[in-house]
């Protein structure tokens, strides 16, 4: 069983899916190149943005 075979079938593309190998290629394909252009932090602890605050009013410090 090929990478690709394994995740068609992780994603529950069976027997229907007989005869597309080509489109299910492409989709697996597709989600590899979408999920590698996301940047990746150096500490994969690392919150993938910064937790909002709100900023307090000018005028009232403490």
């Amino acid at each position: 069983m090929t990478d690709d075979e394994a995740l068609a079938r992780a994603a529950g593309l069976g027997a229907p899916w007989r005869g597309r190998e080509a489109e299910i290629a492409e989709a697996i394909a597709h989600a590899r190149r979408l999920a590698g252009s996301f940047p990746r932090p150096a500490d994969e602890t690392a919150e993938p943005m910064p937790a909002f605050a709100v900023p307090m009013p000018k005028g009232r410090g403490a």
